[in-house]
């Protein structure tokens, strides 16, 4: 049985600093809060995964260049800082 997921677009600060930009896909009228705290799982997949090397941050916007795209990524939610929806 197949569940329907509703797809959110976010960026992704890790703790190392390097950030990712993808999708991620949680349980309809989830919010994305909630789906990284939940304690069930450890990990969360991200499709079309961009990795970023942040050179710098100007006025609260992050200088960042392209390092390198994946179709799919699995990350530990303890190794991220900050998420936010784009």
């Amino acid at each position: 049985m197949k569940v329907e997921k509703e797809k959110h677009r976010v960026s992704i600060i890790c703790q190392d600093g390097s950030s990712v930009k993808g999708i991620i896909h949680i349980n309809p009228g989830e919010r994305i809060l909630d789906y990284i705290n939940h304690t069930r799982e450890s990990f969360i997949a991200v499709t079309n995964a961009e990795f970023y090397y942040i050179k710098d941050i100007k006025s609260f916007k992050l200088v960042s260049k392209l390092l390198e795209k994946k179709d799919y990524i699995i990350l530990n939610k303890s190794s991220i800082k900050l998420i936010v929806e784009i």
